[in-house]
């Protein structure tokens, strides 16, 4: 029985080794499997909840910096009221004094300012503090990942003070000063007289955009870190200017002048111009409203009959109206006389300017880009 036994596994040892080392490969197959699965499992659980805290963590960013851009957008409003008032000129036209027309014809001028400098601050605002905001943010969160604390609460302090150079210290008031000489070529030529269209105003901005972005040397799409931040320099004389402070400096600097901030601020700013205009045509509206027919008609360009006209309503009338110069004036200064107010109804032109650029995709996926940078290492 024993030697049967012998001489039956002699005759299929080799088969037995066989079946043995592929039961063995099959078991231990199934077990790397089985490792490599978990393994795998285990790395998109750890995948999963990295990207839902990293995506938490952005959108609490956004919210710090939608708050953000409110907050310093209402005291950026009052340093454009302050570098282009009105309120000297209008209290010496309320005397009726002999230089009548040159006081109209600086209000011209500084009407025009205003509204354009409003367009373009209210742009570059919303664009440095989402590039500020989401690149601190990316850095909060590498130390959090990593378990460091490089970005202390000094520095942090220090880094958002940058965009004070803006509202607080030469900022504003370089931006409007070469705003206002754009303008002045524009429209030096154009007397109170002229009487305008809506097409008509809608061209002067297009004019005055083009003039102004048209300067290499100052426009403020290129160019936007000359007006909102400090030079080095200056920076490593007012605070003690780290070499984690000089980095994220240079890393502002090179986003604000990367092709895609540019490009979003162009965007911005046309879109800027278009509610002015539509701001322009609704004040132009009203105005008609409190016209009798007699005079709405007195308006009208020859472009359609009184019957026509009666049966247009004022939306479609605005776009006719012949105004003077002298009288849209006091439209475009009235729409900025007052800065930034979200209790207000209506909003007026500066709260509809910062909160269009507050809710605009493409600065909201500017912003979405720079924290993925940064936060990503």
């Amino acid at each position: 029985m024993l030697s049967r036994l012998q001489d039956f596994l002699s005759r299929h040892r080799r088969k037995f080794i066989v079946t043995g080392v592929l039961v063995g490969g099959a078991i231990y197959g199934a077990r790397y499997a089985q490792r490599k699965l978990v393994e795998y499992q285990e790395r998109q659980a750890r995948e999963f909840f990295e990207r839902t805290r990293r995506m938490h963590h952005f959108e609490s960013t956004e919210r710090t910096c939608n708050q953000v851009i409110l907050g310093m957008g209402e005291e950026m409003c009052q340093a454009v009221l302050h570098e282009c008032s009105t309120d000297e000129l209008l209290e010496q036209l309320r005397q009726n004094p002999s230089n009548k027309l040159e006081l109209w014809e600086q209000m011209k001028i500084v009407s025009f300012t205003r509204l354009a400098t409003f367009v373009y601050a209210s742009s570059m605002l919303v664009i440095a503090l989402r590039v500020q905001l989401n690149l601190l943010g990316g850095y909060i969160y590498r130390d959090i990942m990593t378990e460091q604390r490089q970005i202390t609460d000094e520095l942090k302090q220090q880094y958002l003070s940058l965009i004070r150079h803006f509202i607080t210290d030469d900022g504003i008031r370089d931006l409007a000063r070469f705003i206002r000489t754009q303008v002045v070529e524009v429209l030096k030529n154009m007397p109170l007289t002229r009487q305008l269209t809506l097409a008509d105003t809608e061209q002067i901005f297009w004019s005055l955009q083009m003039a102004i972005n048209g300067d290499t040397r100052h426009d403020p799409n290129s160019k936007m870190t000359k007006y909102l931040l400090p030079d080095l320099s200056r920076l490593q004389q007012r605070t003690n200017c780290s070499p984690l402070l000089q980095q994220m400096y240079n890393e502002t600097l090179d986003m604000l002048e990367s092709e895609d901030c540019v490009g979003v601020c162009v965007h911005n700013v046309s879109r800027g111009f278009v509610l002015s205009c539509d701001a322009i045509a609704e004040s132009m509206g009203e105005t008609l409203q409190h016209l009798a027919p007699g005079e709405l008609q007195q308006q009208q360009t020859g472009t359609s009959s009184p019957s026509s006209q009666s049966n247009n309503n004022n939306l479609l009338n605005v776009n006719t109206v012949l105004l003077a110069l002298a009288k849209l004036i006091p439209i475009i200064s009235g729409l900025t006389s007052h800065g930034y107010d979200s209790a207000a109804r209506p909003h007026n032109l500066p709260t509809q300017l910062l909160s269009f650029y507050v809710v605009s995709e493409k600065s909201k996926m500017l912003g979405a880009n720079v924290y993925e940078t940064f936060s990503s290492g």
